[in-house]
């Protein structure tokens, strides 16, 4: 099954909803922090490409690439 444009956007904005809140609960962020991490990271330029496929993953999943470049970037500061 071939998904639309529309859909695509649709799954991708439900995971950066939930992506959002993921990091404000595990890294204490308030909201405004947690979205600015979010689209500032190098995951969300990815799952912003749907040739990536990550769209189909789910946020914990997702998640787990982006704790790691959070947490690397955390320790290069």
């Amino acid at each position: 099954m071939k998904l639309t444009d529309s859909q695509i956007k649709m799954m991708q904005e439900d995971l950066y909803a939930e992506l959002i809140q993921i990091i404000m609960e595990k890294w204490n962020y308030p909201m405004e922090k947690a979205i600015e991490t979010l689209y500032n990271s190098e995951t969300f330029s990815r799952l912003q490409d749907p040739h990536t496929g990550l769209y189909y993953q789910s946020a914990g999943y997702i998640y787990t690439y982006l704790n790691n470049e959070l947490s690397f970037a955390d320790i290069a500061r």
